[in-house]
């Protein structure tokens, strides 16, 4: 037989939890009616700073250097400004899958914004490194590594590796308007495009040199 303060004690646990439930579903209506507001704040990633000048076993050897919202000329300037044991920089290209693979792991450990290169849109639906040696391919047009957009294609066996977002259709970065390549657009290890003007939209954060002949 339960004694009466066993009785009592079990009302008030009773009482205690229909009031917990109670008070948490008026803060679940609370919560649906008047839900807070989104937190509209940007994400934030901590960026990589320039770095120091990096050998590859071929010669050549790399730099990024961190300067945001830069244009593209402006970048291509910089870069040839810059010499290492006597080789004379200049905006890096990308010609193979090794290159590429190296410069990921040696430089960029961990991914960053837009990086400019050294690849321009030098006509419609023409991709071009233009600066570095491979300037002086092709009458000095420079050498060819892709044709058309989204559906284009690299030329005998170039290298190329172009995020899916690269080519763009209407609006501010129209396959049309912009001219430049670039590393990291949404933060992908992959070639990208952009205006090339400096605006801050683009999120430059800087440029990749390369030193070699």
């Amino acid at each position: 037989m339960i004694s009466a303060y066993a009785t009592t004690r079990l009302r008030r646990l009773v009482i205690v939890l229909w009031a917990v439930a109670g008070i948490g579903l008026v803060w679940l209506g609370w919560m649906l009616a008047f839900p807070p507001p989104p937190d509209n704040t940007p994400q934030v990633f901590e960026e990589p700073g320039t770095t120091q000048v990096v050998e590859r076993p071929n010669g050549h050897a790399y730099q990024y250097i961190r300067e945001p919202n830069l244009t593209w000329d402006a970048a291509k300037a910089a870069a040839e400004n810059l010499t290492h044991k006597g080789q004379r920089g200049y905006l890096a290209t990308m010609n193979t899958k090794a290159e590429m693979d190296f410069v990921m792991k040696a430089l960029f450990p961990e991914p960053t914004d837009v990086v400019y290169l050294g690849g321009r849109q030098t006509a419609p639906n023409e991709w071009r490194w233009v600066t570095g040696p491979d300037a002086k391919e092709d009458g000095a047009k420079g050498r060819l590594f892709w044709t058309g957009a989204a559906k284009g294609n690299a030329p005998d066996s170039a290298f190329a590796d172009w995020m899916f977002t690269a080519f763009q259709y209407g609006g501010k970065w129209d396959v049309s308007k912009v001219c430049c390549v670039t590393l990291f657009s949404y933060r992908k290890r992959q070639f990208s495009t952009a205006l090339g003007n400096g605006d801050p939209e683009e999120g430059v954060a800087g440029y990749l040199v390369e030193f070699g002949k």
